[in-house]
């Protein structure tokens, strides 16, 4: 796996940049964006909008020295009815697949939950998430993923 890992950075990185048009308030659909994320894994993260309501995010870099990966499914819950005085806070539910490369690989399914922030003025996020995950293999078994991170958001992908 890790004669990959570059050619994954370059596709997410590159998916990201061809999205790329005029920054507009996060949260709309067909958006990209891409950042750092502080947990496990240690390294970068991409969000694609679906919609206003559902995403799919991934995050790769490395934990104990080894290649660690995630993609999840997302759902938020952006109708909450105290929001602070500015910006939107968002809670999310998701399920997502777990990749490690180990010397035996590991992969497991991910459980997860988190908020994030999305600031008024600027087309960034904050956000926090914890996930459970179930090791499937090479044995059963569980661990805790979790992190913090900040992606800035590329304009919609397609013309409204």
């Amino acid at each position: 796996m890790h004669t990959k890992s570059p050619i994954l950075l370059a596709a997410i990185l590159a998916s990201g940049l061809c999205a790329a048009g005029t920054a507009a308030a996060q949260e709309q659909p067909g958006q990209i964006g891409v950042g750092a994320y502080i947990g496990t894994p240690f390294g970068f993260s991409a969000k694609y909008l679906i919609d206003r309501r559902n995403a799919v995010d991934a995050a790769f870099g490395v934990q104990d020295g080894d290649l660690d990966m995630h993609l999840d499914f997302l759902t938020h819950f952006r109708d909450m009815s105290h929001q602070p005085p500015q910006g939107r806070l968002a809670p999310y539910l998701g399920l997502g697949l777990k990749v490690k490369d180990e010397p035996d690989a590991l992969f497991g399914i991910r459980f997860l939950g988190g908020l994030s922030y999305a600031f008024p003025k600027a087309p960034l996020e904050a956000f926090a998430e914890i996930a459970p995950v179930l090791r499937m293999a090479p044995s059963l078994g569980s661990g805790v993923d979790g992190g913090v991170g900040l992606r800035y958001y590329f304009g919609p992908a397609k013309p409204r």
